[in-house]
């Protein structure tokens, strides 16, 4: 397995990049860590675009090309510092989502913050990060400031018994293997309106057969609850300790697996713990 860990420096992504770190090792995956810089800036932290540069005196290009070998040393620098021995790392320049994407089809997880404490707060606050998720071919697991967990000791999986959620389910039944916990979580969502359509509810011996089903002979806590799962998944996850919550994501469909997709989001902006978002593609099936 190859781990992915985008960082920008922030203490965010040091929350990420602890986790990646863990799960490097529970599941001796090689890790390698990216740091994307859009835009070169002097020492005035003022942006230049290359396009520019034809409009410069030859002194000021100079000037600029050094401060540019400078930024390029720092940046460097700083990613060998987070780098712990035996992984990689690399600097890339461009579009963050666009080289993130780029970078996707030789990894098989991301571990990303989901916001970031300097200039690139607008890409990674439910940008890059939401972005990145929509359109992953592989699981991204992302991590909020407000995060306490510093391993990967214990997973929550959403399930409402879909096709996104059972491949999320097998997927973690993999990782289980490794040693981590499994806890499976139902929640009945309450209807929101006429935009929902409303199904016959099931009995909770029905849940739990569905449940038992589910994980058959792979050892698993099985929650049910009712309510708005933005909301309750995380309380469940404190309340159990869980260090992740899982979700399936099933892509080109309106439905997003467990949830609608304005749900997905919302979860990825507000959940404290981190969310693993598994994706499913929908013509695969």
């Amino acid at each position: 397995m190859k781990i992915l860990h985008p960082s920008d420096f922030s203490k965010t992504a040091e929350k990420a990049r602890l986790l990646a770190i863990d799960l490097r090792g529970r599941l001796k995956a090689d890790l390698h860590i990216t740091h994307v810089q859009e835009k070169f800036e002097d020492g005035n932290a003022h942006p230049y675009l290359l396009a520019s540069r034809d409009q410069l005196s030859p002194e000021l290009l100079k000037r600029l090309d050094e401060e540019r070998a400078d930024e390029t040393r720092r940046l460097r620098e700083q990613l060998a510092a987070i780098t712990p021995s035996g992984a990689s790392h690399e600097l890339r320049w461009g579009g963050v989502l666009s080289e993130l994407l780029e970078m996707l089809p030789d990894h098989d997880l991301v571990v990303m913050g989901a916001h970031g404490a300097n200039r690139l707060d607008n890409f990674f606050l439910g940008g890059t990060a939401g972005r990145l998720v929509r359109r992953s071919p592989v699981p991204v697991l992302t991590v909020r400031s407000e995060s306490e967990s510093q391993q990967v000791n214990r997973i929550l999986v959403a399930t409402d018994f879909g096709r996104a959620s059972r491949y999320a389910w097998d997927y973690c039944r993999k990782l289980a293997e490794s040693g981590i916990k499994l806890t499976v979580a139902h929640v009945v969502d309450k209807p929101l309106g006429l935009l929902r359509t409303e199904r016959p509810k099931e009995s909770t011996q029905e849940i739990v057969s569905k449940l038992e089903a589910l994980t058959d002979d792979t050892p698993a806590q099985h929650v049910i609850r009712e309510g708005d799962p933005v909301k309750v998944l995380p309380q469940i996850a404190a309340e159990l300790g869980a260090d992740a919550i899982a979700i399936g994501i099933e892509h080109h469909s309106s439905a997003v697996g467990l949830l609608f997709a304005s749900q997905a989001d919302a979860l990825l902006r507000s959940s404290p713990v981190p969310i693993l978002s598994i994706p499913f593609e929908a013509d695969q099936d």
